[in-house]
Order: structure tokens, then C-alpha cells, then sequence
């Protein structure tokens, strides 16, 4: 049965406080500093911590103490792995085409995988600790469709002998984008990797789907028991961090389904 975790927050700690129990392990990443997972540990003494670190290629190139950063927070988390982001796209070309709407030239593809497998080589070495990878979801147009290609993902995965992560809003959003269905993108990952689950609702804006962080939707829980059906992850993890009562409640439906698993 797989465990489910869930992403730290103010909602998740107040329901802490009130004696709710209904969920296995906490996820939290950079943002959660070292005394902050050691506090919520001591509060928290029998839930596993993971380290979802998030972006390696932007970090990585703006600050030389970020591989000091990860390992610090592996001490702390002792988290049985570091996930990252697949992280094709410079961070500048997402904000520019989210935020302003511009659609900024993508670095070439063999350089851009060249560059990322070698920075993760480089920051397995440094940790000495397994990886798992999240496939991300892109941005519209063509030229940008190998951040989230399933072939290119596999690609990686085998280079790097990586875990995959996979985020089933993320998979969505680029489904939607490549005119896909989702479950025929799905199918083409390697799911013969596959270690974790995020899963989180997304919402449609200006009549484009994106990864919204919002609550679970029907058609995310359906994708989620699909996956379930077909492969055997180890977690799956909430990425809901807004209210509490809808997060009480996406947690008694997941823990309910993965109870069936």
C-alpha cells in the first residue's frame, strides 16, 4: 500500500494540533529551513520527512553553497530521497510566458539535457543519495514540447538511473499542451521507475489548463486510481497547502483509496 504524504503548511500544522492523523509522512523543500523540519519533527516524532528540492539547473548556477543547501537538508529531513524537477527550461522562459505572456526562445535540446544530466551527476556525487525526478508540464507551443516529452523523460531517467516522479497535474497541463489525452502521455513514461505520485488539482484560465495547487478534483482522483490500477508507487503526496477543512477532506478521500491498494 502506497503511504500518503502530504505538503507541509500552516492547514496541514493546524490539523496537527487538533489530533488529526489521517496521513503517513510530510514532503517540504527549500523552503522549510533546517530549525523549522527540525521543530516539526520533534512535534511530529513517528512521520517520515521527504525533500523535494524542486529546481537544480537555476540554483545551481546562482549560488555556489546550494549543493551544501540540499545536503543540509537531507540531515535534517532524512529523507530516503531528493526529488527534483526535470528542469529543461530556463526558469526566466516560464515566468516570461506565465506571467507576461511572452513566448522567450527555448535553449536547444541536446544541450539543454546534456547540461541537466550533468548537473545531476554532479549533485548525485556531492550527496551520495538516490534521486527522483518530476516531469513538469512545459509551456504552450511546439518548440517547447521536449521539456515535457515522455521520450526525453525516459531518456534521462536511464542516463541518470533516476526515480520517477510523477505530477499528475503536471502530465495533464502537458497532455493539454502536445493535444494529447492524458493517459496515452502518461502510458509512454517509465512507469517501471516510477516512485511517487504529486497530486494536486488544476484549473483552466483565459481556456488554458494549469497547475493551479487547488483542491482535488474528480478527474484527478479518477487519474490517480487509474495510475494506482497500473502501477505500484511507494508515495503519494498531497501538494495542497491553502485551507484546512479542504485539505482535512482531500486526505480522508486519498487515505480511503490507497487503503484499497
Amino acid at each position: 500500500m502506497p503511504l500518503l504524504t502530504v505538503n507541509h503548511s500552516d492547514a496541514l500544522a493546524a490539523l496537527a494540533a487538533e489530533g488529526f492523523d489521517g496521513f503517513d509522512g510530510i514532503e517540504v523543500g527549500l523552503w522549510f529551513s533546517p530549525g523549522q523540519i527540525a521543530a516539526s519533527r520533534k512535534l511530529l516524532p513517528d512521520k517520515p520527512f521527504y525533500f523535494h528540492a524542486g529546481n537544480v539547473m537555476t540554483p545551481m548556477k546562482r549560488n555556489a553553497r546550494f549543493p551544501e543547501r540540499l545536503k543540509d537538508h537531507l540531515l535534517y529531513t532524512e529523507s530516503p530521497w531528493i526529488s527534483f524537477h526535470i528542469e529543461l527550461l530556463p526558469l526566466v522562459v516560464f515566468r516570461s510566458s506565465h506571467h507576461l505572456g511572452l513566448r522567450l526562445p527555448p535553449p536547444k535540446t541536446g544541450k539543454a539535457v546534456q547540461q541537466f544530466i550533468a548537473t545531476l551527476k554532479q549533485i548525485r556525487e556531492f550527496l551520495g543519495a538516490p534521486i527522483v525526478l518530476e516531469n513538469l508540464h512545459s509551456i504552450p507551443g511546439e518548440r517547447y514540447n521536449y521539456a515535457a516529452s515522455p521520450e526525453g523523460i525516459t531518456a534521462i531517467l536511464e542516463q541518470t538511473d533516476s526515480g520517477l516522479l510523477l505530477d499528475l497535474a503536471h502530465a495533464r497541463v502537458a497532455a493539454s499542451y502536445q493535444g494529447v489525452a492524458v493517459r496515452s502521455y502518461i502510458e509512454r513514461l517509465p512507469l517501471d521507475r516510477l516512485v511517487q505520485v504529486h497530486v494536486s488539482g488544476t484549473r483552466t484560465k483565459h481556456g488554458v489548463l494549469y497547475d493551479a495547487h487547488e483542491s482535488t478534483g474528480e478527474e484527478e482522483y479518477r487519474l490517480l486510481e487509474w495510475v494506482l490500477d497500473t502501477s505500484r508507487p511507494q508515495v503519494v503526496t498531497l501538494e495542497y497547502f491553502r485551507e484546512k477543512e479542504p485539505l482535512r477532506e482531500q486526505l480522508v478521500r486519498l487515505k480511503e483509496m490507497l487503503d484499497t491498494y
